[in-house]
């Protein structure tokens, strides 16, 4: 009796889960029955569809959230004793959208302070955070920022914004921070 019993139950289970899923949780389903009707296949998209989505523009900022994202310093972090990048895709975003900014604020210009952890000595440090700072410089100038209009400082381990007690607090230290300058 037991060898039927049990996957009689899981069989049934395995029903009443499916009707709840597919009709309890969504929308399409009508007074509690599963409509089969209701289930909008996607069409397939051509190439001059694809051609025509390239196109269009992504929606566009305006001037207070291009503000609200630029007076919001970006901190661009680094792996210990080392002043390589990678690229985010916040990062990403911030850098498109103070291209744009920048191309309509000839005045404008943004500064790159470099930052790190207490680890190694002061001397060294200080020479870290100028090395970083100049790291991401470079990296704007090659994304085609003036170079003219990126300022460069190295603050080495003198402005903390975590303890350098913990591992996660000196990697939040080990940072390039970009902003717009006043």
């Amino acid at each position: 009796m037991n060898k039927f019993l049990i996957p009689l139950v899981v069989l049934l289970w395995a029903l009443l889960y499916s009707l709840f899923w597919n009709c309890e949780r969504r929308p399409r389903c009508e007074s509690g029955s599963y409509d089969a009707n209701a289930i909008v296949v996607p069409a397939v998209v051509g190439e001059a569809d694809m051609d025509a989505m390239a196109e269009t523009e992504p929606p566009k900022m305006t001037q207070k959230e291009e503000e609200e994202l630029l007076f919001t310093p970006l901190d661009v972090y680094f792996e210990t004793a080392n002043a390589g990048i990678e690229r985010s895709s916040e990062i990403n975003n911030f850098l498109e959208t103070a291209k744009k900014y920048l191309a309509a604020h000839p005045g404008k210009s943004f500064s790159l302070v470099g930052h790190t952890d207490d680890d190694g000595s002061p001397t060294t440090n200080n020479r870290l955070s100028i090395n970083r700072a100049n790291q991401v410089r470079d990296m704007l100038v090659a994304d085609g920022f003036n170079s003219a209009r990126l300022k460069v400082l190295g603050m080495g381990e003198d402005s903390p914004i975590a303890s350098n007690e913990t591992a996660e607090g000196r990697a939040r230290n080990r940072r390039v921070t970009i902003r717009l300058a006043e």
